[in-house]
């Protein structure tokens, strides 16, 4: 009898100590060995990033324009994302400049060569299916050459370095067509309510298209 009141004891003493002994992880919780499904507490959820862009590509009638936008961006819901974008612009223009090079000989005309930088922050919506809503805030850094005229000077003009800030707020819509479980192409029209007087976009509609992988 004594001998099987030992044993009883020995047991639930060995039961109470393996019940009792807990295992931590690393952030300091308790995590039991039968616990099998831990998430980890990730601030940023790979699936959730954007990457992609849209270009943009136009020649004629004496003009060349080219640029690409590259963005980053986050799904922060399922239907609301935001990012940022760094874009670069290079607009040529032949003949943009009408030039007096000498006091008694002809004008001569020169081209418009002007490099745009673009840094912005973007915010989209899906609206429905694969409709949403897109406001960026771009700002324009411009920098070109200028010619002007100016008879008191040899030869009868001068050369001026331009450098504009300006800033832009682009508002609209566009349409996604997916390409892939996590893939689509986009279209964009946009329309910048600032109008200022040196916006790449004054009295235009801005017509993008791109791609992203994320959206």
């Amino acid at each position: 009898m004594k001998r099987t009141l030992l044993v009883l004891l020995a047991g639930c003493l060995f039961a109470g100590t393996a019940t009792a002994q807990e295992v931590y992880s690393s952030s300091g919780k308790p995590l039991n060995k039968s616990q099998t499904d831990v998430k980890s507490e990730k601030l940023i959820e790979p699936g959730r990033l954007i990457v992609g862009g849209w270009g943009l590509f136009g020649i004629g009638s004496g003009v060349t324009n080219i640029g690409i936008t590259p963005i980053l961006g986050y799904r922060i819901t399922d239907d609301f994302s935001a990012g940022i974008g760094f874009g670069y612009q290079y607009l040529h223009v032949k003949d943009y400049y009408l030039v007096t090079t000498s006091l008694t000989g002809p004008s001569e005309r020169r081209p418009l060569n002007a490099h745009i930088y673009s840094p912005s922050v973007w915010a989209r919506y899906v609206i429905w299916n694969n409709i949403f809503a897109h406001a960026e805030y771009e700002h324009n850094i411009t920098s070109y050459k200028e010619y002007i005229n100016n008879t008191l000077v040899d030869p009868p003009y001068e050369e001026r370095k331009v450098n504009l800030s300006v800033p832009c707020m682009l508002l609209g819509g566009g349409l996604r067509q997916p390409v892939g479980a996590r893939s689509s192409f986009v279209f964009m029209v946009l329309y910048d309510v600032l109008q200022n007087e040196y916006s790449p976009y004054r009295n235009t509609i801005a017509i993008r298209f791109g791609f992203n992988y994320g959206f």
